[in-house]
Formats: structure tokens, C-alpha cells, sequence
């Protein structure tokens, strides 16, 4: 299942959650408004964009219409 990290204020964290809901595309969502030190780890990785997006097609930044259309593919 994919994973994102969204923060409350993001514009392309609501657009990946949009897009995967408009697909029923099930996704476990982890708030990093609610867990700060995961915030804090992320940047210290220089992972400083977000949705952060963990997939079995591997992980990126923000939104990717590319990379998200790929991921429906396996599912």
C-alpha cells in the first residue's frame, strides 16, 4: 500500500489524496502536523517537499502525475 506523509496547508498533498481517492486507490495517510519528529527527521534527509510518498515503485517529492499513474498500474 502507499504511503504519504501530508502536512494540513499542502496544495499537492490534497492533489495526490484527491487523485487516489477519484481512483480508489487505498493509501495510508500520516499526518506530519500530528508527528513533528518525523517532520524533523525528513528534513534532516533533505526531504524537505512534501507529500512525501512512499510506493513499491519507489519514493518521491510532491505530487507526480507520472509516478502516481505508474503506481495505479501495479495495484
Amino acid at each position: 500500500m502507499i504511503k504519504i506523509y501530508t502536512r494540513k496547508t499542502c496544495a499537492e498533498c490534497a492533489a495526490t489524496k484527491l487523485y487516489l481517492k477519484t481512483r480508489k486507490v487505498p493509501y495510508q495517510e500520516i499526518s506530519l502536523d500530528k508527528n513533528p519528529e518525523l517532520y524533523d527527521r525528513f528534513k534532516a534527509e533533505g526531504k524537505k517537499r512534501t507529500p512525501i510518498v512512499e510506493s513499491s515503485i519507489g519514493d518521491w517529492l510532491g505530487f507526480s502525475l507520472t509516478k502516481l499513474n505508474e503506481y495505479a498500474k501495479t495495484i
